[in-house]
């Protein structure tokens, strides 16, 4: 049993806003007034505004107002007519209200409008721009009527417009919100359903009622010429569907029949074939040599008139059962080209009143010759429009084979064209390689391209590389020499193959050109005859670009080896023109190609150069090498020091033709990289000397983070191991040391007796250069624990040392003179850095670092606040920390006392500060500060004491 419906309720009509408002007829009255005389000025202000703005009415009176309406809206459309007075109040927050003025197109077809529309009020009118921009009305829509529901199941592209007749009120709904709506509310999308049903419906009938009107219409066109002629011109253009239609057309009316059908032979195998219309296909369908009526009739060549189809053994009632169409009367014929020759079947089906009679026969007879002429005539055109295009085709490969040397080029061009020459499914283009014995070839692979090679003995193309034969199969997997293996692999089905060998202007075979599976049959002595047209041409192309490319890579290989050397290389003709000059000659003269190459070298660069000159004359005429090193010579970019290598150029005659130049720049950037690569990583060293800024002298301001690393006690320890003991462990300790300042991009500084100065952050700032620098510290005391653990092993006393870090600002630059620089950084950055390195003497402490270091770390580290120190020469106090660890560390037992203390200590209880501190035995920190607090117990501080440490050690 069905559940019950909810049956429709009266609902109000849609009244104007106005009468939801509950305002004074007079107060709308001026409303509407104030509306009018707006409008004229070009502008459209809301009824309700000018009521809120007047104080006649709140917003929240106005939104309510609205909300009726829109619900009263809703209810006056048949859509909505099954839903509860609260389903409309919870739906119309769905919606939203426009106003459409006269003529104004809202909906515009194909394209997309997300929207379902709702007429309130006013009258639209649905239309269509047909192809010759024709504006067709299709309906018009009333209040209470949807606008783009069919919208709605195909993405929302409109098939129609919509423009309003006259000032028009809607509501509207997104689809996306439309689609909620239908879930939620069954009834609503029971309706939604039904209207779509309805206009459907609609639309069919229109549909129909048009089909009607157009048949009448093209059967009052009937004339004379209905009989059409199959001979006519037209019809070799159509193409074979074209003209199976047109004479399976003209067949079925001049016969009075149902249906007709055009099979033609197929020369090659015997069968009959035609094709056909499925759909938005053509479809090709084939019948075997002598099956049914029209092969028996192929076969027989005899007309057939048959009475009743199912009376006849040689008709095949599985078509009508699966189509479901009763086969009566069957009238079937020959085809006979002007040899004689059955070149097709004719078969016409069910006339219309009764069965095929004598007369139809005659007719039959001479439509069947009028056909015969018309498939003779477009064989005959699509036999010299075949004609030509293989010539064509012809002239395009030989054209293209003339046209480039580039070997993967050509190679692509001829794979591409044999197919549309020879009709077939794909080829292939082998070379051989005399040395190796192998048969290769380009192949797809990606975005590029892809060498396959196999032995020139192995199949069917490596026979005709060997035989220097053509062969021709027409079933590959009959001849042994063929691979199935590939077919397999990849799922492609080989029929049938044509292979030609291709030979150079010798007579040699230089390769093979494969056709795999022509269209229609096996390859025939036509194919084999275009092919070896173009092999000869093909082959003398391929030699030249083989010939061409391994001149090009021996060209490119010798370029390539000159622009890689990093001296200055010139070639010079006998009259001392450049022939070429490299990359890095160009560099080192300071000059462009243009004003080098192909100019005498004595005036580009001899007049300031006399000596150069003098030198080049003396080896072309004594033949010999000349050398001379640390040579000043004056260039287009100004003074440059080189070292000079002139060489008589011969050929294999032994004849001199002119001077080789090797000039090698020993100035400048050798001498930066030199000074550099003591004190930076490889790879910065690199990116500086591409900055032209950093290679000569001067500074550059920037800020960085400054490292001072020092040995505690090295006075005594020197003392005891003697000059080469020193000497050989500092080499051993800041082997350490550097390599933790390279590891972590740092530029080492300077080595100050045993103390060493890195900076983090020049030649070139990073965010992290605190970071790096901090990491680095740390990773030099871990690799002094192990190196200390050496030395306990081997009796040796522990090295103790200290770090400092600053972050500020530096400058950093060469300093020097052109021929001697040194790279380093100055100013109060690294002052400050030197002055914390030298603090931990006092708290006993390993690593610290100043405040603004310590604003840069976030919590990548675990620190603990040291002191508020004024350093000596300075005016303002600083915060120092002690960096402990990563972020991961554990502060201990003595480090937590500290902190409790120093808190204390800040505070001013110094009492309490003494005590906690006491408790810290053995921790230098403490006890220092244990010392200060004894002082300050005895004799308090002042009030405005600010607890800064003024250091008095620099």
């Amino acid at each position: 049993m069905s559940e019950k419906q909810p049956t429709a309720v009266a609902r109000p009509v849609s009244k104007p806003l106005g009468e939801y408002l509950g305002c004074d007829p007079e107060a709308i009255h001026r409303a509407l007034a104030i509306q009018h005389d707006t409008a004229g000025r070009g502008q459209r202000k809301r009824l309700g505004d000018i009521l809120v703005e007047a104080g006649h009415i709140s917003r929240s009176e106005l939104l309510a107002g609205i909300r009726a309406q829109r619900h009263d809206r809703l209810a006056a459309c048949p859509l909505f007519a099954r839903l509860s007075d609260q389903e409309l109040d919870e739906l119309s927050y769905s919606f939203e209200d426009i106003t459409v003025e006269r003529e104004e197109v809202f909906v515009t077809q194909d394209t997309p409008d997300n929207y379902l529309y709702i007429l309130a009020s006013g009258l639209v009118q649905v239309f269509r721009i047909d192809e010759l921009d024709t504006e067709i009305p299709l309906s018009e829509v009333t209040p209470g009527e949807p606008i783009g529901e069919m919208a709605y199941f195909s993405d929302g592209l409109r098939s129609a417009s919509a423009k309003a007749m006259e000032r028009a009120s809607l509501v509207r709904i997104h689809y996306t919100e439309l689609s909620r709506c239908l879930d939620t509310y069954p009834n609503l999308a029971i309706a939604f359903l039904q209207l779509v049903t309805q206009r459907l419906r609609r639309t069919n009938l229109a549909f129909e009622e048009h089909v009607h009107r157009r048949i009448s219409a093209e059967r009052s066109l009937r004339n004379l010429n209905e009989f059409l002629d199959l001979s006519e011109v037209l019809d070799l253009k159509l193409g074979i569907e074209g003209l199976i239609e047109r004479v399976v057309h003209t067949a079925s009316k001049l016969m009075e029949a149902d249906r007709a059908s055009l099979f033609l032979v197929d020369q090659t195998t015997g069968d009959l074939w035609s094709k056909v219309a499925e759909g938005d296909e053509v479809k090709e369908i084939r019948v075997p040599a002598g099956a049914g009526i029209a092969g028996w009739v192929a076969a027989h060549r005899e007309t057939l008139n048959i009475p009743d189809a199912y009376e006849d053994p040689r008709f095949n009632h599985a078509v009508d059962r699966k189509t479901g169409y009763r086969t009566r009367t069957i009238l079937c014929g020959p085809i006979f080209s002007l040899r004689g020759e059955v070149i097709g079947v004719v078969q016409v089906i069910n006339k219309h009143r009764g069965i095929f009679n004598a007369q139809d026969e005659a007719m039959f007879r001479a439509f069947a010759h009028q056909a015969a002429i018309s498939i003779e005539n477009f064989n005959l055109y699509r036999k010299v429009v075949g004609s030509h295009e293989k010539m064509a085709l012809l002239l395009d490969i030989a054209t293209s084979l003339g046209e480039t040397l580039e070997l993967n080029k050509l190679i692509r061009d001829i794979v591409t064209r044999i197919p549309d020459l020879l009709q077939c499914d794909r080829s292939t283009l082998f070379m051989l390689d005399r040395d190796s014995r192998e048969l290769w070839t380009m192949e797809a692979h990606g975005e590029g391209m892809k060498e396959i090679r196999f032995p020139m003995s192995v199949g069917i193309a490596g026979h005709s590389a060997t035989t220097g034969e053509v062969v021709s199969i027409a079933d590959v997997y009959q001849d042994p020499r063929f691979n199935p293996e590939v077919d397999r692999k990849t799922g492609y089905r080989t029929r049938n193959m044509l292979c030609v060998p291709l030979r150079n202007r010798d007579g040699e075979v230089v390769g093979v050109a494969q056709a795999i599976n022509k269209d229609a049959g096996p390859f025939q002595q036509e194919d084999m005859d275009l092919l070896r047209a173009i092999s000869s041409q093909m082959g003398v192309a391929l030699e030249n670009a083989q010939l061409y490319a391994r001149t090009v890579s021996m060209k490119n290989f010798l370029e390539n080896v000159q622009e890689s050397i990093s001296n200055g290389i010139l070639t010079l003709d006998d009259e001392y023109q450049v022939i070429t000059a490299n990359g890095a000659a160009l560099k080192m003269l300071g000059m462009r190609p243009d004003q080098i190459i192909g100019r005498d070298l004595r005036a580009t660069l001899g007049a300031h150069n006399p000596f150069l000159m003098e030198l080049m004359d003396r080896v072309h005429q004594q033949g010999t090498n000349l050398v001379r090193y640390d040579v000043d010579i004056q260039t287009g970019r100004g003074e440059s020091t080189t070292n000079i290598n002139i060489v008589p150029l011969t050929e294999a005659d032994h004849d001199r033709h002119g001077l080789v130049l090797v000039l090698e720049d020993i100035t400048r950037e050798k001498r930066v990289h030199g000074t550099l690569t003591r004190y930076m990583p490889k790879d910065i060293v690199d990116q500086v000397l591409q900055d032209e800024g950093y290679q000569g002298l001067g500074g550059v301001q920037s800020e960085a983070t400054v490292l001072f690393n020092d040995i505690r006690g090295f006075t005594s320890l020197s003392e005891m191991l003697g000059a080469t003991g020193t000497m050989d462990f500092l080499n051993q300790y800041f082997s350490l040391m550097v390599d933790e300042v390279f590891r972590h991009n740092g530029l080492l500084d300077k080595f100050i007796g045993d103390a060493m100065m890195a900076v983090f952050g020049v030649p070139y700032a990073k965010d992290d250069d605190p970071v790096r620098a901090v990491s680095a510290a740390l990773n030099m005391k871990a690799r002094l624990e192990d190196f200390n653990a050496h030395r306990a092993a081997a009796g040796l006393p522990r090295v103790r040392v200290g770090v400092g870090i600053n972050t500020g600002e530096i400058i950093s630059g060469n300093i020097g003179s052109e021929k001697r620089m040194d790279y380093t950084v100055i100013g109060d950055t690294v002052n400050i850095a030197a002055r914390l390195e030298s603090l931990n003497k006092q708290y006993g402490t390993q690593i610290l670092i100043s405040e603004p270091t310590r604003d840069h770390l976030g919590d990548a580290f675990t620190l603990i606040e040291v002191d508020r120190v004024m350093l000596m020469g300075k005016t303002r106090p600083t915060r120092i920390y002690e960096v402990v660890g990563e972020r991961s560390y554990e502060m201990s037992a003595l480090d937590r006392i500290f902190c409790d203390g120093l808190h204390a200590y800040q505070g001013r209880d110094f009492a309490a500060a003494l005590a906690i501190f006491s408790r810290g035995d053995g921790d230098p920190r403490c006890q220092a500060y244990g010392r200060r607090c004894e002082g300050l117990v005895v004799r308090p501080p002042r009030e405005d004491w600010d607890g800064v440490w003024r250091a008095l050690e620099k």
